[in-house]
C-alpha cells in the first residue's frame, strides 16, 4: 500500500471520529436537559401541592371560626329572647295584680262611704279621722292658716262643746272649692291626696242635705 493511501485513510478516521463526538455530547447535554426539566416539574407540583393545603387549611379554621361566632350569637340570642319573656311575664302579673287590686280599692271606699253616711253627720268626722294620718296634718294646717281655733281668756284653746262639723272642721279646703278651685289645686295647696279631698266634698255634701 502506498504511504498517501494510509495518510488518506488515517485522516479520514480521524474525521469520522471528530464528527461523531459531537453527536455524542449533544445526545448527553439533552439528556441531562430533559433531566432538570423533570425534576422541575415534580417540584412545581409539590410546592402546588403544598399550596394547596395551606389554603384548604385556612378555610378550614375559618369556617371553624364562623361556626364558633354563630353558634355564640344564637346563645346570645336565645338568652335575650329568654329575658324578655320574663320581663313579659312580670308585666303581665304586676297588670293583673293591679287590676285584682282595683275593684277592692274601689269597693272599700264605696264601704267606707256608705259607713260614714249611715253613721250620720255626727259620726261624720270621727270616721273620717280614720283615713290617714296626712289628713289629719293637712287640716291642722289648714286651721292654723285661717285662724279657726278658738281660744279661752287664758289664752288656752277651748275644747268645742259639740260634734264638730265637717263644714267647720275644713272650712280651709270647703272655702277653696267653693272658689271654683280644682280638685287637684286644692291638693297642692294643701297637700292632701285627691282620694281624701272628693271623700271630705262627698261627707260635706252629705252633711248639707242628710236626707239625699
Amino acid at each position: 500500500m502506498e504511504p498517501w493511501i494510509s495518510i488518506v485513510i488515517t485522516g479520514a478516521a480521524i474525521a469520522g471520529y471528530g464528527l461523531l463526538i459531537p453527536k455524542n455530547a449533544s445526545a448527553s447535554k439533552t439528556d441531562s436537559s430533559g433531566f432538570q426539566g423533570e425534576a422541575a416539574y415534580d417540584q412545581l407540583l409539590e410546592d402546588l401541592e403544598a399550596e394547596n393545603r395551606e389554603l384548604i387549611d385556612a378555610v378550614s379554621e375559618f369556617k371553624r371560626e364562623q361556626d364558633a361566632t354563630v353558634d355564640k350569637l344564637s346563645r346570645r340570642i336565645r338568652d335575650l329572647e329568654r329575658q324578655m319573656t320574663e320581663w313579659s311575664d312580670r308585666d303581665r302579673q304586676a297588670a293583673s295584680r293591679a287590676s285584682a287590686a282595683a275593684p277592692t280599692i274601689a269597693s272599700a271606699q264605696e264601704e267606707a262611704a256608705a259607713g260614714l253616711a249611715e253613721a250620720g253627720p255626727v259620726a261624720a268626722p270621727a270616721a273620717a279621722n280614720a283615713q290617714g294620718a296626712s289628713m289629719e296634718r293637712a287640716s291642722a294646717k289648714a286651721e292654723e292658716g285661717n285662724g279657726n281655733g278658738e281660744r279661752n281668756g287664758n289664752g288656752e284653746e277651748a275644747l268645742p262643746s259639740g260634734p264638730v262639723s265637717i263644714r267647720t272642721r275644713y272650712s280651709a279646703l270647703l272655702e277653696l272649692y267653693e272658689r271654683g278651685r280644682s280638685i287637684e289645686q286644692i291638693a297642692k295647696e294643701l297637700n292632701m291626696n285627691k282620694g281624701e279631698i272628693q271623700l271630705i266634698l262627698q261627707l260635706a255634701r252629705r252633711e248639707d242635705n242628710p236626707h239625699a
